[in-house]
């Protein structure tokens, strides 16, 4: 079964670029998820991890910073592994984005999400 998503993400870690001897590339980063005010007034925020494959991902990674924002389309994966000190097993959810679109850099007011 797969989780399809789609939202507003900020960029808040520069995304980075690896390459496979197959020739197939992956950007990686984290994307904070806005979701809105607590009862306090306080801003909601969420983070995951990101990830964007083949030339979608040269492109991520040649234009868009942190602190940059995009509307996105994708599916959250649950990736497990077992941590190679403890031996526990851990796991993470990472949104796998098929489409995506450049949004205008948000401005620094005072309101504003922390990231």
């Amino acid at each position: 079964m797969s989780l399809y998503a789609s939202g507003i993400i900020r960029i808040i870690s520069d995304p980075t670029l690896k390459s496979f001897d197959s020739g197939n590339v992956v950007a990686n980063f984290a994307g904070g998820i806005q979701e809105g005010k607590d009862k306090n007034g306080n801003w909601i925020n969420n983070v995951i991890d990101v990830e964007v494959w083949g030339k979608s991902a040269e492109v991520i990674v040649d234009k868009l910073k942190k602190g940059d924002s995009l509307m996105v389309q994708g599916s959250v994966k649950r990736q497990d592994w077992e941590d190679k000190k403890t031996g526990d097993k851990r796991s993470k959810h990472v949104l796998a984005v098929s489409r995506f679109e450049f949004l205008p850099r948000a401005n620094n007011a005072n309101d504003e999400p922390a990231f």
